[in-house]
């Protein structure tokens, strides 16, 4: 009996140390900055934290792309090119042709678009091609989301373009290999607010989801997920590739365990 009572705990510290490890891997790499270009100063406020994904939403208007959630919010200024494209080149041109100084840190870059996916992805690939610094960089990945052309014409467009893939959707092995990452919304398996324990069987089914998509050897991101300490923890657990934030300072923060930065606890 004596030998169980010291068993026990120790078995419990065992357990909780592993859990600890394992969220241990994640650092800014893993932090997506969800909607960036609606941060008090877009860009720079995710690169400066060396995050491993940006996310911009585009519209094609007038035969250029500006950056903004809904079409009313467009600006002549916010184009994608000066929010996001020279900026970028810039700090590739400073950091000796990677994006933050360090040959292993690698940058996402998804463009979400929002209008019709067979017009605006070809004036995206004309731009890109102004910035071969980006395009053909091995350290930034390029990968559209949103209203995406079919996947049977993804062979039509140049191999820097990548594309993030929708769990259940069928896939030729031609076109999972220009998907580098799975996405989906979190609210289709859960009504969870990021508080307390998630229900047993919504976290099974989701834990299912992350794992069918890392049996493809491909990353998963969920988007519309809570923003809070308690779901950055959850879904580290559930082992999802990218913490979607709309805190990047709380999230990098809190990843590097510094007091100063800890979480603002709000919801999306």
């Amino acid at each position: 009996m004596r030998i169980q009572k010291t068993i026990l705990p120790l078995l419990l510290l065992i357990s909780l140390s592993q859990g600890l490890s394992a969220q241990r891997r994640y650092t800014p790499a893993n932090v997506h900055a969800h909607n960036d270009y609606q941060q008090p100063v877009p860009f720079f406020t995710a690169h400066s934290k060396q995050v491993g994904s940006i996310e911009a939403d585009v519209f094609l208007q007038n035969g250029d792309l500006y950056v903004a959630h809904e079409l009313k919010e467009i600006q002549p200024d916010r184009t994608l090119e000066a929010l996001y494209l020279k900026p970028l080149r810039k700090q590739i041109q400073k950091h000796n042709g990677t994006p933050y100084g360090q040959p292993e840190a690698k940058l996402q870059l998804l463009i979400d678009l929002k209008t019709d996916g067979k017009a605006t992805l070809p004036v995206l690939v004309k731009m890109l091609e102004k910035y071969p610094e980006i395009s053909a960089n091995p350290a930034i990945q390029v990968v559209i989301s949103g209203n995406k052309p079919a996947p049977a014409t993804w062979s039509q467009f140049p191999g820097f373009i990548r594309f993030d893939g929708t769990p259940g959707e069928p896939y030729t092995p031609e076109e999972l290999q220009r998907i580098p990452v799975f996405s989906d919304n979190f609210r289709k398996y859960t009504k969870w607010n990021g508080k307390g324990p998630m229900d047993s069987n919504e976290r099974a089914i989701i834990e299912q989801l992350v794992d069918s998509v890392h049996q493809l050897h491909k990353k998963f991101r969920f988007w519309a997920t809570p923003d809070t300490e308690t779901s950055w923890q959850t879904l580290m657990r559930l082992k999802a590739d990218y913490l979607g934030t709309d805190d990047v300072a709380g999230l990098t923060g809190y990843l590097q365990g510094s007091p100063a930065n800890k979480p603002r606890h709000k919801e999306r």
